[in-house]
């Protein structure tokens, strides 16, 4: 556990600056010095090509995590697993190429009332590559137990970028496609920057070891890899599928003002990415070993300490949405319902804790797959039922329904197989505390402008917080991080 303590809080130190980078782009520079369709548009390419990049990896992105224990060893060269992480995409990548050259009618067609997606469509082959072999490098390196590396080139140097660029267009001294290109070409540098810090490392292994490869190694490896890349793509359709559907059934500029509504109700979820990203790697270790009290102990423990912080987002976030209306321009007013209703589903998300790392991980994880395919088809339902009636809000309560409901199966199906399930008695504390922080909150009226209102509330509600989540010793992580921190400031 000291290792996802440790991972984990420098992760969400990484994520929080990401935080308030993407705050800046999303809250202030894209509303504003993009178009509605325009921002629409960077959020489209960016939901469609995730899709085709985990059908591209063919299973690596997921299998690297799962089998680098089988492979790993310093003096060999982890047996030429580099190489392999490298290769097997590749294969996809071509195969995506030929979805890309043969079926783009298909595409086209279903968005030919958003002309601009059809104007950069192309986009998709680079943008593709570069969120493929990012995913695949980074999996890699997190199995090598470094989750901070990746954090740092998606959380902040992908976002550092992104303001440059609308800076630069926002000055004139870049155009609309220029823009474009940049914004592209920040994804395909992620990749260089990841093999970069392999060769800083001297782990850049690339040389493979084809004797190492024992037929039911390899059996296990694609069979694993078959039903990963599937239940990860249905993972992604259902993530995305709000973005996707919203583009052609209500168009870009509804799908750009839905996009910051989204943002801003998925700051809560920061805790969880944190905490995840060093965590599954300890679980396939822990399942290859069979030890269950180790991974129940990991179960519980990323489910309450992804909700308390993630609580404490919450009630800043809904507290202060009277300010979030204001600084957003007029065309993007009305989200509030959007960032509640997201807001919520990544709470139900939180409590879950990694039961999908769990299953994954372990000899069941075909069930992942069959309960992704129910959720699919429920949520393409769901988005086609509520999106022309409700427009954005349809799409968010959509992508509720849809969570609660993938996460309810695949909790029932941990109990069942591993008798473990993530919810403390604590909770209940959390929620309660939560719960009196906010109605107190939404008592209060504005405290001064804006930005002094925001400063003032935000504090208030971390003071207040923090400290019941201390008296009431809700989490023994947070009590000891708590503890060190006395020791060393106070």
């Amino acid at each position: 556990m000291g290792i996802i303590k440790t991972q984990g809080i420098i992760n969400s130190i990484i994520t929080y600056i990401g935080i308030g980078l993407g705050f800046i782009s999303t809250l202030y520079l894209y509303p504003n010095f993009l178009e509605p369709d325009e921002y629409g548009l960077t959020r489209l390419l960016l939901s469609v090509s995730f899709i085709f990049s985990q059908f591209a990896h063919l299973g690596m992105k997921n299998t690297a995590i799962r089998f680098f224990p089988y492979f790993e060893n310093s003096d060999k060269k982890h047996n030429g697993f580099l190489f392999l992480t490298l290769t097997i995409p590749l294969v996809g990548f071509l195969l995506f190429l030929v979805v890309v050259f043969f079926f783009d009618g298909l595409l086209l067609n279903y968005y030919s009332d958003s002309p601009l997606f059809t104007e950069y469509y192309w986009f998709l082959i680079p943008l593709v590559f570069g969120i493929l072999y990012f995913e695949v490098l980074n999996s890699y390196i997190r199995a090598r137990l470094h989750s901070v590396p990746g954090s740092v080139v998606s959380e902040i140097i992908l976002r550092v970028i992104a303001i440059l660029l609308l800076v630069l267009f926002w000055l004139d001294w870049i155009t609309f496609y220029q823009f474009m290109i940049g914004f592209v070409g920040s994804y395909l540098a992620q990749p260089l920057m990841m093999l970069l810090f392999l060769f800083v490392k001297k782990e850049l292994f690339l040389k493979p070891n084809f004797v190492y490869l024992k037929t039911t190694l390899v059996k296990r490896m694609a069979n694993y890899g078959l039903f990963a890349v599937l239940g990860g793509m249905t993972t992604l359709i259902v993530n995305n599928i709000d973005i996707i559907m919203l583009g052609s059934l209500a168009g870009l500029t509804e799908t750009g003002i839905y996009a910051i509504a989204f943002y801003v109700g998925s700051i809560i979820a920061v805790p969880q990415r944190s905490i995840g990203k060093i965590a599954s790697p300890l679980i396939s270790k822990y399942l290859k070993d069979k030890n269950y009290p180790e991974i129940h102990k990991i179960y519980k423990s990323t489910s309450l300490n992804q909700l308390v912080p993630g609580f404490l987002i919450f009630i800043g976030v809904v507290a202060n949405l009277h300010n979030i209306n204001d600084i957003l321009p007029e065309n993007y007013a009305n989200t509030s319902a959007v960032i509640i209703i997201i807001g919520l589903s990544k709470l139900i998300d939180m409590a879950a804790g990694i039961n999908g790392g769990i299953i994954l991980n372990s000899k069941y994880y075909r069930f992942d797959l069959v309960s992704m395919i129910f959720l699919v088809i429920v949520s393409i339902i769901l988005n086609y039922l509520l999106i022309p009636m409700y427009g954005i809000a349809g799409a968010a309560t959509a992508t509720a329904i849809s969570l609660f409901v993938y996460n309810l199966i695949k909790g029932i199906y941990v109990w069942i197989k591993f008798q473990m399930q993530p919810l403390s008695p604590k909770l209940l504390t959390v929620i309660m505390l939560s719960g009196f922080i906010l109605w107190g909150s939404l008592q209060v009226d504005r405290i001064g402008n804006l930005y002094t209102d925001i400063l003032l509330r935000s504090v208030a509600i971390t003071i207040i917080y923090s400290t019941g989540i201390l008296l009431f010793n809700v989490s023994e992580e947070v009590n000891k991080i708590w503890a060190d921190i006395k020791t060393k400031f106070l």
